[in-house]
């Protein structure tokens, strides 16, 4: 459910959305392609971090910088560790924060006010250390999915008629077909696969080598068992709720799925949309401290000192989700997404 938390919410919905303004209903379909192949991705990658681990507290941790640094590759392991760190000031907060202010401004509440609540929960839940941070994802992860799944069903069913040609515009434009009589089919399907790519990157998280952090602290013995879960994450992020997000933008003629909802039930749609976006992003930012402070451990084996200046700092860098532009702060959470594939891609590999 950690591992969940980091990648179900913000990316899977928003970050939908966000594609299908820039890249069109074909991005759905490059999204689909890149998490087929994720889903292998994330099953090695699983594997690999509970093949080598150890036990620091009680507790075990593994992972890319721990496989690394046994194979001889220190150095790019002290990389993947400093890049994950960075990613989650920007994947694991600031996306995350813009989305929950975005939530506390449509209910009037100020953003001093919403900054505060912001600052304050993140760090109850973080300062709480690992135990806290999987029991908190534990309980609202499947409560939030399964109320945002009963609520785009319940889209589905409104405007079932553009069901049909929904799927129809993901397949028809994901090969530029429209785009040839413009003369500009290349420049279009190039652009259509990248977004797809990207979307797909931010939602599942398959290469980067986050969320196995949370994966090797499991308590089993068996490591392909766990690669199946891998698995199933990618297939309920990406197959489900991403899936379920375009379909329902689609065939309500919508990209933004804030205004899908305010559209279809008025002000308790924007209500439990906006609700249950906060709640993702909580589960996600939590979720990515909680990688962050795997690789931590890693770097700093046993000292509470560099797990301490760090949930400070990651706590106030929320203050910085509620004015940076939304734009700004993808592409900087794109970015550093990249960076990280290299030296775990280079694991796997």
């Amino acid at each position: 459910m950690t591992a969940l938390g980091g990648t179900v919410g913000v990316g899977s919905i928003v970050g939908v959305g966000y594609g299908l303004a820039v890249g069109g209903a074909g991005s759905i379909f490059w999204m689909w392609v890149c998490s087929f192949f994720g889903m292998g991705l994330k099953y090695a990658e699983v594997k690999i971090a509970l093949t080598d681990r150890e036990r620091q507290d009680g507790i075990f941790l593994g992972g890319a910088p721990f496989r690394l640094k046994k194979l001889g590759y220190k150095k790019s392991s002290v990389v993947f560790c400093l890049l994950c760190a960075l990613a989650s000031f920007g994947t694991g907060n600031l996306t995350q924060i813009g989305s929950m202010a975005s939530f506390f401004d449509s209910v009037g509440i100020s953003e001093t006010v919403g900054c505060a609540v912001c600052v304050l929960i993140i760090s109850l839940a973080v300062f709480g250390g690992r135990g806290r941070i999987a029991d908190i994802n534990s309980f609202i992860v499947p409560s939030a999915s399964a109320l945002y799944l009963i609520a785009c069903l319940a889209l589905l069913v409104l405007n079932h008629e553009g069901i049909l040609p929904a799927f129809k515009s993901i397949f028809k434009e994901a090969f530029g077909f429209s785009a040839i009589t413009g003369g500009f089919s290349g420049a279009m399907l190039s652009h259509v696969i990248r977004e797809g790519f990207v979307r797909s990157l931010f939602s599942n998280e398959a290469g980067m080598g986050s969320s196995p952090l949370a994966h090797a602290t499991a308590e089993i013995s068996n490591p392909c068992i766990q690669a199946k879960w891998g698995i199933f994450e990618i297939f309920f992020d990406t197959f489900v709720v991403s899936t379920l997000t375009a379909i329902c933008l689609l065939s309500s003629g919508f990209s933004n799925p804030s205004d899908m909802f305010s559209f279809s039930f008025g002000n308790i749609g924007s209500w439990v949309f906006g609700g249950l976006i906060a709640v993702f992003a909580f589960a996600s930012v939590i979720s990515w401290c909680y990688y962050s402070e795997c690789c931590l451990s890693f770097l700093f084996p046993k000292n509470k000192t560099a797990l301490t200046v760090y949930r400070i700092l990651f706590s106030l860098c929320a203050l910085f989700g509620f004015f940076l532009s939304e734009s700004a702060v993808w592409e900087i959470s794109d970015i550093l997404n990249a960076c990280m594939m290299f030296p775990n891609l280079f694991l796997l590999f």
